[in-house]
């Protein structure tokens, strides 16, 4: 069975096959802004010549998913026969929620995972999780106090302060640990998709996941206990 790794972020989406190299693509709609109101869903934004006559229509609000619609076109986009050409019946799928998600969001994200896209299996997890993750896969000697930087929405548009906020609090730590130390990944807008491409490849991955079936049988539930977020 394939595995695709999709850290749905708020402005962009990293998405690829476990056995594949990650795409960086834009979660959201472009909408033109003249008279003729043309539409251009995630990477179709690379065919205009212009797009200062465009506004984003975001499916995230706040840091959570609150517009289905936009999100479900963005999905429909990569999951069809233009982008990644997506088997539902021979595929599972990790996908990244935040920290403290609300319950009818999550509710959504599993009808629409496993009843509109009939993917065979699926696990939730958020990806400070899976930056965690995929820093002690490849640091396994490094168990100290950790604080990771990711980057989010800093990474481009304040980097100053976002270095400046991780040295204070590495400063903090260090008065409580001794062994910490700083680390800015290269590409730090992948390193939740690495970390799920990594959890893809563990051993007990068929174990942490709900498989459609169990989803069929148990609904909502069988997630929450699976996922424990």
């Amino acid at each position: 069975m394939a595995t695709l790794v999709l850290d749905n972020g708020a402005y962009t989406a990293k998405i690829g096959y476990n056995q594949e190299k990650v795409s960086v693509i834009p979660n959201c709609q472009f909408r033109s802004k003249t008279s003729r109101l043309k539409t251009f869903t995630a990477n179709q934004l690379d065919e205009i010549k212009d797009p200062s006559g465009l506004f984003y229509i975001l499916p995230f609000q706040k840091g959570y998913l609150v517009n289905w619609d936009v999100q479900r076109k963005v999905w429909d986009h990569l999951f069809g026969k233009e982008m990644f050409k997506v088997d539902f019946a021979d595929t599972s799928v990790v996908i990244t929620e935040p920290y403290f998600n609300f319950t009818s969001i999550q509710e959504s994200m599993n009808e629409i995972l496993f009843e509109e896209y009939q993917f065979q299996s699926a696990l939730r997890i958020n990806a400070g999780s899976l930056s965690a993750h995929h820093y002690f896969h490849t640091n396994p000697s490094e168990l100290c106090c950790m604080v990771v930087d990711t980057g989010f929405s800093f990474t481009h548009i304040a980097p100053y302060c976002r270095r400046r906020k991780m040295k204070e609090s590495i400063r903090r730590l260090e008065d409580v640990t001794p062994q910490t130390r700083q680390q800015y990944h290269q590409h730090p807008v992948c390193y939740a998709w690495e970390g799920g491409k990594l959890l893809a490849h563990n051993p007990d991955y068929d174990e942490m996941v709900v498989m459609r079936e169990d989803y069929e049988e148990n609904g909502h539930c069988i997630c929450e206990e699976k996922f424990d977020i």
